[in-house]
C-alpha cells in the first residue's frame, strides 16, 4: 500500500474513531438523563440528536470518499526503462514515439532486421509490448498493462 494511502487510511479511522466517541458519549450523556427522569431537553434538545448525527455521518462519509476516491499520479515509464540494455531502450524508444511496425523500428534505430526481430521477442516476454501480425506487416505496440499503469 502507497504511503499516501496509509495516511488517507490512517485520518479516515481517526475520524471515524472520533465520530464513535461522541456517539458513545452522547448515547450516556441521554441514558443518564432518561434514568434520571430529567428528560426535559434542555441542555441539548434529544428530538434534534438524531438529525445531528445522520448528518454528521453522512459528512464523515463523504469526506472518507473523497480522500479515498483521490488517485495518485502514474508511475513514469522511465523506471522501468533503466532496467533494459541500450539496444532495447532504443526499440522501446522508437514503440512510444509511434512507429508502430518492425521495419520502422528496423530503420529508426538502425539495427538490423534479425537484432530487432530479437529484441521485440525479449519484450514480449518481459511483457512489455505485444505483437500483432497483419498481412506481412508486423505491428508492435505497448501491452494493454504497460499503457494503462505508467505514464509517459
Amino acid at each position: 500500500m502507497p504511503i499516501d494511502q496509509k495516511k488517507a487510511l490512517l485520518i479516515i479511522t481517526i475520524i471515524i474513531s472520533g465520530f464513535i466517541l461522541i456517539v458513545a458519549s452522547t448515547s450516556i450523556y441521554v441514558q443518564s438523563i432518561i434514568i434520571n427522569g430529567n428528560i426535559c431537553g434542555c441542555f441539548v434538545p434529544i428530538p434534534l440528536l438524531i438529525p445531528f448525527f445522520a448528518s454528521l455521518g453522512l459528512l464523515i462519509g463523504s469526506i472518507s470518499y473523497y480522500i479515498f476516491s483521490i488517485k495518485s499520479e502514474k508511475p513514469k515509464f522511465e523506471i522501468i526503462m533503466r532496467f533494459l540494455d541500450a539496444e532495447e531502450k532504443k526499440v522501446m524508444e522508437e514503440i512510444i514515439k509511434g512507429k508502430n511496425t518492425q521495419a520502422k523500428v528496423t530503420k529508426s534505430t538502425g539495427l538490423s532486421r534479425v537484432k530487432v526481430h530479437r529484441i521485440i521477442n525479449k519484450l514480449i516476454q518481459k511483457g512489455l509490448i505485444v505483437k500483432e501480425k497483419e498481412g506481412k506487416v508486423v505491428r508492435v505496440k505497448l501491452s494493454k498493462e504497460i499503457e494503462n499503469k505508467f505514464s509517459f
